[in-house]
């Protein structure tokens, strides 16, 4: 590892220092994105293709690599393995992704469910700048006293992130067929969608739900794992928020719903649920990003303290 002074320049073109930086070696570490794919490394199982999307309501025809179907809940897009690409190169999907003419996505199963969750949080954390930009990203240290913490809120950060492009998608076309996304991110059960959308008359949204089984993520949250109750407080203030949000759009997500942002599937994700909350309830989902906004100031010191960067 090298020490380097960071200097600039102020206004009065002087030159001062801005501290110090580390530049390190990982030739004898594990990277992140080597972490991030040791579930699927050896996978052997059945594959098949899936329709791909380069945003989460935008299906792209386009020919590229069989993607792991058996236990499918999503793919992971994380582009090189430094900060340079945080920005515009790091993205969930609900079904399988690419940008450009790349193969890029990683197949999401219940084995690396939450790692993926946690690598992406790690990567959208960072904020890019001149000094960071080359920093390769390393495997945290999962014996950190902060590591189950940081585990459990990914969860909540991955959910609503302005990169969270899972979504919930009905008959869209892809390769000459009519294809149904499932969104498995979603945190309500379809019991309590299908009692929002029947006191709303929302037929659609009911019908949608009626014989549907309830979404990984929730079961995550309030299953035997019971992740919900391990949350920091900013984090379930967030998951909360969003609940809230949810219910309180109901009848507006009926009004605006159509067949480009199918808001009438139940599980429909923050991709398309923010549509609506932008909309129609501005001050609402201004607190809603301002208790996000906590959580991920609170959790980017976590970065360096579990090693995923150092500093």
């Amino acid at each position: 590892m090298y020490n380097f002074d960071i200097l600039d320049l102020n206004e009065t073109l002087e030159i001062v220092s801005l501290g110090e930086k580390i530049i390190y070696n990982t030739d004898n570490v594990k990277p992140l994105s080597e972490w991030v794919r040791e579930e699927i490394k050896n996978y052997k199982g059945p594959k098949s293709y899936l329709p791909h999307l380069s945003s989460g309501l935008k299906v792209v025809n386009k020919k590229v690599a069989k993607e792991i179907t058996q236990g499918y809940l999503g793919s992971y897009i994380g582009l090189s393995n430094n900060v340079q690409r945080n920005d515009r190169g790091v993205t969930l999907l609900s079904s399988t992704g690419v940008q450009g003419n790349a193969k890029v996505s990683l197949s999401i199963i219940p084995e690396n469910f939450q790692k993926m969750l946690i690598s992406f949080s790690s990567r959208k954390l960072i904020e890019i700048d001149w000094v960071n930009e080359k920093d390769e990203y390393l495997a945290p240290n999962e014996e950190n006293k902060f590591y189950p913490q940081f585990k459990c809120d990914s969860l909540v950060y991955s959910l609503f992130n302005n990169s969270s492009e899972q979504s919930s998608l009905r008959q869209v076309e892809y390769k000459d067929q009519f294809w149904d996304i499932k969104n498995e991110f979603f945190w309500m059960s379809a019991d309590r969608m299908k009692t929002l959308a029947d006191n709303m008359g929302y037929d659609e949204l009911y019908n949608d739900a009626r014989t549907s089984p309830d979404r990984h993520v929730y079961k995550l949250l309030f299953g035997p794992e019971n992740i919900y109750e391990k949350l920091s407080p900013d984090a379930k203030a967030v998951l909360d928020k969003a609940t809230e949000l949810v219910e309180l759009s109901m009848e507006m997500r009926q009004v605006m719903a159509n067949d480009e942002n199918h808001l009438n599937s139940w599980d429909a994700g923050y991709a398309q649920l923010k549509l609506v909350w932008k909309e129609y309830f501005p001050e609402q989902f201004k607190e809603f990003r301002q208790l996000y906004k906590n959580m991920e100031d609170r959790m980017r010191p976590l970065v360096y303290e579990l090693g995923f960067l150092m500093k």
